[in-house]
């Protein structure tokens, strides 16, 4: 990867985070009228560090606002008046702390609530100022060193909001994450055995085919992450059944992973090659994979970001969207990519010391981490061997769980990657 490319790759994660701003929502202080101009969010930034972390929302007015915490769990509530978005933009996990996710919501009386959620109790200062023709709502978190607040209660949000303004049913149920999860507090990983059904994949001289070594590894390695308190695994088949490339990534989507990991062995002319290999998502093969998707959106496929539908978004933003997601999604892939490389890297010795990219279907999700293992070489003799021990699969699974984890811990705390 050259530098224009790293530089490029980090002017795009500096818009994710404009980008993921924009989605918060705004409140002023209640001493601005509430026959303030109506206004326009048209864009934000996130700028400082952890000890100070300032998040800027750019409007066409300045209009009234409102800012204030609430714990249980710990979030800082924003909520602007007479205010709504220039554009439907991605909300959902962010790597900027002390802020893990970020969520908005437009309500009937007009206001354009914005919900920061915080990984501990954070005191805040907020101003409006002139910047040229706009205007700059800038609202200042820094942790106060109190930690985190206990269980999440709902009463308190509820209360605190009647005191700005009568809620109706329906603007309460909008204030909620806009993605349910099927496993709630779960860590979502998707296992993908490769092939299956009328596709064995490939087959070493001894007759062993890699459709049903994948999936007894696959099955320990789900066995294995299932027993981990707060992971959840789902396999995208567990039984010798074929399902086509798109359909393994809509497995994955439909139970909102956190991670999607395609389990291969592999084949090569020479018998002697052998080793384990880890790839992900070339830059080429996300760029196709979002023309496709902005293709398609126009012949009515219906293009979206978690629960958010972008149709009707400009294909502008909806293209720098797909950017943003697909660069910040790859970065993701290679540092789960390498800790599994490593760990593997023990069972066997790899095929290559560098994780690989290419342009595989299965990895072209561009809101999931994803990697593809090929285990080992059935066509070669040795591996072919001992790819068909139980003991030699479950060393696999094992060492790709360790990958998982050390993934997991690192970003788990953050938030879900995928909105």
């Amino acid at each position: 990867m050259n530098t224009n490319k790293l530089s490029r790759r980090s002017f795009i994660l500096k818009l994710s985070a404009l980008a993921g701003a924009i989605t918060s929502g705004f409140q002023a202080p209640l001493a601005f009228a509430a026959d303030s101009p109506a206004g326009r969010l048209t864009g934000a930034n996130l700028k400082g560090s952890a000890e100070k972390l300032i998040f800027a929302l750019q409007l066409d007015e300045p209009i009234a606002y409102k800012v204030f915490t609430l714990d249980s769990p710990d979030r800082v509530v924003i909520d602007l008046m007479n205010t709504s978005m220039a554009g439907k933009l991605k909300q959902g996990t962010h790597d900027r702390p002390p802020i893990t996710s970020i969520r908005y919501a437009s309500r009937k009386d007009g206001r354009l609530r914005v919900v920061l959620d915080v990984q501990e109790q954070v005191s805040t200062k907020a101003s409006m100022s002139k910047d040229g023709s706009s205007n700059i709502l800038s609202i200042t978190m820094s942790p106060t060193g109190k930690g985190s607040s206990s269980a999440p209660d709902k009463k308190t949000e509820k209360s605190a909001d009647k005191k700005s303004a009568k809620k109706s049913k329906t603007s309460s149920e909008q204030e909620q994450p806009s993605t349910s999860e099927p496993s709630k507090n779960k860590f979502i990983v998707v296992i993908d055995p490769g092939h299956g059904g009328k596709d064995p994949g490939a087959i070493g001289a001894n007759g062993t085919r890699e459709k049903d070594v994948v999936l007894e590894v696959a099955r320990k390695l789900k066995t294995r992450i299932d027993r981990e308190k707060g992971m959840k695994a789902i396999l995208t088949r567990s039984s010798d059944t074929f399902i086509p490339l798109r359909g393994r990534m809509d497995i994955a989507h439909q139970h909102k992973a956190d991670l999607f990991i395609s389990l291969h062995a592999d084949a090569n002319p020479s018998t002697r090659v052998s080793g384990s290999s880890v790839y992900i998502l070339s830059e080429n093969g996300a760029s196709s994979e979002a023309a496709r998707l902005m293709a398609e959106s126009e012949n009515s496929y219906e293009l979206k970001f978690g629960n958010h539908n972008l149709n009707n978004t400009s294909n502008r933003v909806a293209s720098v969207l797909l950017d943003l997601s697909q660069n910040a999604m790859i970065d993701r892939s290679l540092s789960l990519a390498k800790g599994v490389l490593g760990e593997l890297s023990k069972v066997n010795n790899p095929l290559r010391n560098r994780v690989e990219s290419a342009a595989f279907m299965v990895l072209k999700s561009p809101d999931i981490p994803s990697m593809l293992v090929e285990t080992a070489f059935l066509s070669n003799p040795i591996e072919e061997k001992r790819l068909r021990t139980a003991d030699y699969q479950q060393k696999l699974a094992s060492a790709v769980f360790q990958g998982v984890k050390r993934y997991q811990l690192a970003y788990a705390d953050s938030g879900r990657a995928n909105t």
